[in-house]
């Protein structure tokens, strides 16, 4: 087992790793990280999440060797394989996705929150890695979804990439939406000096 083809897999549980450390210690200290969804539409939208969850970790595991089934039809495996400049720069991504995660956390230090809930507001982040960018959450999330496809470029995974993308994208704008209406001057100002993304 080569173990390049171990990188993404390792990458990828890294990141979620990181994440949910830190969810796990700022719940523990009483932090609210989220403002809370209707119930109904949270148990669906976690059976989904969890099954592409699934899904997606046992491809990483089929590419890496570890496991010996694929859920998806052979029609979906590798589109390019052998092209070591992809191989390469899906490492480099995976590792900067992952420093730039570690980055983020440290910068958010108590304020990591998921979703947009004026009751949970907490105070505009602008210092460490958002000095340089105004998401280098999403921005880390992006780096590794690439380069995960860069290693693996199969139909699958470009297209979860691409997904990822647009899905992230599309959320930034409403989140600057949101910023601009919870904290008025003080974001616009922000947005006039750092960047949307780098």
């Amino acid at each position: 087992m080569e173990i390049i083809r171990l990188i993404p897999l390792i990458g990828f549980l890294l990141f979620c790793l990181q994440i949910g450390i830190r969810a796990f210690v700022l719940h523990q200290k009483g932090t609210r990280l989220s403002g809370g969804k209707k119930q109904s539409s949270k148990g669906i939208s976690t059976f989904l999440l969890i099954a592409f969850f699934m899904v997606f970790l046992n491809e990483l595991g089929y590419k890496a060797g570890l496991i010996h089934f694929s859920f998806l039809p052979e029609t979906l495996q590798p589109l390019l394989t052998g092209k070591i400049i992809l191989v390469v720069s899906g490492i480099v991504f995976i590792l900067l996705g992952n420093l730039l995660m570690l980055l983020t956390l440290r910068a958010l230090n108590q304020s990591l929150r998921f979703g947009l809930n004026k009751g949970n507001l907490g105070q505009l982040v602008t210092s460490g890695i958002y000095g340089w960018s105004r998401n280098p959450f999403f921005l880390a999330i992006n780096c590794l979804f690439i380069g995960i496809s860069l290693v693996f470029p199969t139909p699958f995974f470009i297209a979860i990439s691409l997904l990822t993308l647009l899905s992230i994208h599309l959320f930034i704008l409403k989140e600057e939406r949101f910023m601009h209406e919870n904290y008025g001057d003080e974001y616009k100002d922000y947005t006039k000096t750092v960047r949307r993304y780098f």
